[in-house]
């Protein structure tokens, strides 16, 4: 028996509990159910499916990222971006809802503006801001999702064969957020040179 009503909420995070512990594939309303020891059913008084939980589950996960408006424009793109990182990394299943076109959430707005308005706030025009910030999104989500960058980690090279990977190996970290880090450093670099 339940100790507190059904709700929206309730469900919403009982979604992202099972999401961080047993994965996506594992997220179904019947999985939602048992957690909140419930039936299926009642779940439906709340929500219509599948599709419309990982909607409400991107809404939430949008909240969650950053929105930083102090500092100078690099600042607040590197705090921004960094923090979006942080976010995916905590939970592994993120990328693929935020990434999902029928998940698309409103509450991803102020993140965007506020990246936006960075890029513009840092004097470039409007189409090089737009490009820099699908730039960005996409150097995000690549490092959420690939789980052996450069270097293939557990396989064995022959330095003879593979002389530009041998040698690449030994400067790779392990630590994703200093990879990331290393890598918005650097096309932040390029794109706001002459900017500042």
């Amino acid at each position: 028996m339940r100790a507190e009503p059904l709700s929206r909420a309730g469900i919403v995070a009982a979604a992202r509990r099972i999401a961080d512990a047993e994965g996506l594939a594992a997220l179904t309303l019947r999985r939602v159910a048992q957690e909140l020891s419930t039936g299926q059913a009642s779940l439906y008084r709340h929500i219509t499916d599948r599709r419309e939980l990982l909607a409400l589950l991107n809404d939430d996960l949008a909240r969650s990222f950053p929105v930083v408006d102090k500092g100078t424009p690099r600042e607040r793109l590197t705090a921004q971006w960094l923090g979006a990182h942080r976010v995916l990394l905590a939970h592994p299943w993120a990328a693929g809802v935020v990434t999902d076109a029928s998940t698309s959430t409103a509450a991803a707005l102020p993140f965007a503006e506020s990246a936006l308005a960075a890029l513009l706030a840092a004097d470039l025009d409007p189409a090089t801001a737009a490009h820099t910030y699908r730039a960005l999104w996409h150097l995000l989500i690549g490092h959420v999702v690939n789980e052996h960058p450069l270097g293939h980690p557990g396989i064995d090279l022959d330095p003879g064969a593979y002389p530009a990977l041998t040698a690449a190996r030994p400067y790779l970290s392990a630590n994703p957020e200093t990879e990331f880090e290393w890598a918005l450093r650097n096309l932040l670099d390029q794109v706001l040179r002459g900017t500042e």
